[in-house]
């Protein structure tokens, strides 16, 4: 059988390679000219790699793990201790520190307890507050769904102190958005599932270029078992058969029409709906994907003349713009090039911003980098690069977790994957490797059923 996947991001790869191991005639179409999705990297005209973002992977991404595991890529990270370190006005530093030797959850409440960003009273309130989504069930997270963190937060008797030193920065770093707008359900999903593995929030930043280190390899791989890769391949229709209740196939912007028995969107949600027919959007699970938003994210890169960090770790701010960041020459062994520090920062919440031009994003940066790094007042831009994502991951606001799609759709031989379908780690690279497999199930019951 041959299968279309649109799509050449993590799940899109994830789709392939497991498709291909079942014997499947695969075409992984990608509309740009580089593959990773929201993990891609590209060089500059200098010959330096510009990144679309900061990626960070946790070793709670246990689906993602085994994956680069069975593609012979599980060393593609640089393993970082479990801390939250937040940068203060001045140089000064302080963090949250998962305590080493101490099993889960205390590993993490003993760090609440040392850490100097909140005083006692906050830090008491925290650790009650917690103890429900820390030692609650899915289901319980389910239930916040409709709720924004804030409004739990403040529920459960934690104060507005501990949304603005903390975890507003966690929920930026999660999904581009603060508090008070993103829902309870994605924040406290991470919570559970940090909390309850001893290993879990350990922090992995890739060792070079995803380009590099993940997508040469995994393509050359998956070329060499028959898939065919194809860029510049943009989709922009899909073939749907109404009377046959299936897709034959897709059309693509230079009107080439690929035909085949299976087709899978690993294409972002707000992608995906420009381009499903009317006949197909007749479905109301398809129809709803209207209400399944891209979250705006600005990703910085700035090049300097010396070292202006001394951090190999990520870094959190709060009440900044520069919500997580991370100097490459620290943390990524690839990076370690001796020039000087390449600071890549995530701006968020983006909105604002991505109405000014480019010169007066890097202004805004540069002064909230340099009131908490000084070094950097000091020290010469050399170049930097803005690049800006209008519609990342879907934003995981309260209300919408009711139209995120299961990976099978109503069209019998039409799947989705992406980090915005059915799967519990929402918004993230795990929640796309995840979904990846729930629709290779999906694929294998199908088969199974006689329906494909």
């Amino acid at each position: 059988m041959h299968v279309v996947i649109a799509g050449a991001g993590p799940a899109g790869f994830a789709t392939a390679k497991w498709l291909n191991d079942r014997g499947y005639q695969v075409t992984l179409l990608e509309k740009r000219d580089v593959p990773g999705g929201k993990v891609s990297a590209w060089r500059d005209p200098d010959g330096d790699w510009v990144e679309s973002g900061l990626h960070v992977f946790f070793g709670a991404y246990h689906n993602l793990l085994d994956f680069l595991a069975e593609v012979d890529l599980a060393d593609s990270f640089d393993w970082k201790p479990a801390e939250m370190i937040f940068a203060l006005k001045g140089g000064k530093y302080a963090s949250i520190e998962f305590v080493e030797g101490l099993p889960a959850p205390l590993n993490g409440l003993m760090g609440v307890a040392k850490s100097e960003l909140m005083t006692w009273g906050e830090k008491l309130r925290m650790g009650r507050g917690l103890i429900k989504p820390i030692f609650g069930s899915q289901a319980y997270l389910d239930q916040q769904a409709n709720i924004t963190y804030k409004e739990w937060h403040l529920a459960n008797g934690m104060g507005q102190s501990t949304i603005d030193k903390v975890m507003d920065a966690m929920a930026l770093a999660l999904n581009f958005q603060k508090c008070d707008t993103v829902s309870a359900k994605l924040v406290l999903t991470a919570l559970l599932h940090f909390a309850k593995e001893t290993n879990a929030p350990k922090m992995g930043l890739v060792k070079g270029s995803p380009q590099e280190r993940l997508w040469d390899p995994l393509m050359a791989r998956l070329q060499s078992k028959g898939v065919n890769i194809r860029f510049n391949s943009k989709v922009v229709d899909f073939l749907h058969d109404e009377a046959a209740n299936k897709v034959n196939g897709v059309r693509l912007e230079n009107g080439e029409e690929i035909h085949a028995d299976l087709v899978v969107s690993a294409m972002p949600v707000h992608s995906l709906r420009k381009v499903l027919p009317a006949s197909m959007r007749k479905h109301a699970v398809l129809d709803n994907l209207k209400y399944l938003k891209g979250q705006p994210v600005i990703t910085v890169q700035l090049h300097f003349d010396q070292f202006v960090t001394d951090v190999n770790n990520l870094i959190f701010s709060s009440g900044t713009h520069i919500s997580v960041y991370a100097d490459l020459t620290r943390v990524s062994p690839d990076y370690h090039q001796g020039r000087g520090s390449i600071i890549e920062l995530v701006v968020a919440p983006a909105e604002e911003l991505m109405r000014r031009s480019d010169a007066e994003v890097i202004e805004t940066v540069l002064t909230e980098f340099g009131e908490l790094h000084p070094l950097a007042r000091t020290s010469k831009l050399l170049k930097s690069h803005v690049v800006r994502i209008p519609n990342s991951v879907y934003s995981a606001r309260p209300g919408v977790e009711q139209y995120r799609p299961d990976q099978a759709t109503p069209i019998t031989n039409f799947f989705l994957t992406g980090d915005y379908t059915q799967q519990e780690f929402m918004a993230s690279i795990e929640g796309s490797i995840r979904s990846a497999r729930r629709v290779i199930e999906r694929i294998d019951q199908a088969k199974a059923n006689g329906i494909l």
